[in-house]
């Protein structure tokens, strides 16, 4: 019980930011620091990210609660 509990906190850990540092390390790579796109590339990342894990919640509730 404990290993499967390392493992969904580990499996939401590498869904929730290997994404974001992943697309930062290649865009500050090609791109380089001083340049403005890849910083507004990461804050775009941030979003997408926050609003795709508020929209999988909710689907999930209405799953949950026999609403879909």
């Amino acid at each position: 019980m404990e290993i499967q509990k390392l493992n969904s906190a580990l499996n939401f850990a590498l869904n929730k930011f290997c994404p974001l540092v992943l697309v930062g390390f290649i865009c500050f790579f090609n791109m380089g620091f001083l340049t403005w796109e890849p910083y507004t590339l990461c804050i775009l990342v941030l979003f997408s990210t926050s609003f795709h894990y508020k929209v999988g919640y909710s689907v999930g509730i209405c799953e949950e609660r026999g609403l879909l």
